[in-house]
């Protein structure tokens, strides 16, 4: 199991950096972006201040001290939790959208976080969730340099059909970044990309 330990010494090595990976991801979000959009496993913060740059009132939640610091340092425009995500300490239907970036494969059972997600969503919220690729070579690389976080591995059909039978409604999802490059094929990107994504509405 990974500790707040683990998830502190991980966290006091990061930057908030816009990676090949976010920039793609911000493309993604542009068009949802909107209202009060809680980052759940705000790791560095990044997406927290892209969320409040494009005029949505955000929220960050994380239980890593070192990510809450960083993230508060960023923006004193994110409002900080400080908290597990299986228990987020907000009223029922608070934020329009929920996003998250790497944070689902952590956990045994993902569907219990989905479904807090789903509570503390309006009825026509979205969730926004972003995992790596099971069949990525990324996989390859990646237990060398996070050997100590444990990690479960999605494919698209595994991550749609975890938000549908959680009641969520899949209105996008794809995959990118097949190799580290602005000229990566991204139309393989849902086959063989480092990162797959789900878009999906609560399914009322």
């Amino acid at each position: 199991m990974v500790t707040k330990k683990d998830w502190d010494r991980h966290w006091v090595k990061k930057k908030a950096k816009a990676t090949i990976n976010k920039k793609r991801m911000m493309k993604i979000l542009d068009k949802y972006s909107k209202g009060i959009v809680l980052d759940a496993g705000c790791g560095t913060g990044f997406f927290s201040k892209y969320f409040v740059n494009k005029g949505c009132k955000a929220f960050a939640v994380d239980y890593s001290n070192n990510a809450v610091s960083m993230t508060k340092s960023l923006d004193k425009r994110i409002g900080i939790i400080k908290a597990d995500v299986m228990k987020i300490p907000s009223k029922d239907e608070t934020f329009d959208m929920v996003f998250t970036d790497g944070l689902l494969e952590h956990f045994k059972n993902p569907g219990r976080i989905l479904q807090e997600f789903r509570r503390v969503l309006k009825n026509d919220g979205l969730v926004a969730t972003f995992v790596p690729n099971r069949y990525s070579y990324w996989m390859l690389v990646k237990p060398f340099l996070m050997g100590h976080i444990e990690e479960y591995r999605f494919t698209l059909k595994s991550l749609g059909g975890l938000h549908n039978k959680n009641g969520f409604k899949i209105i996008e999802s794809g995959g990118f970044t097949v190799i580290p490059s602005k000229i990566s094929p991204e139309f393989m990107g849902r086959y063989i990309g480092r990162i797959l994504y789900v878009i999906a509405r609560v399914n009322k």
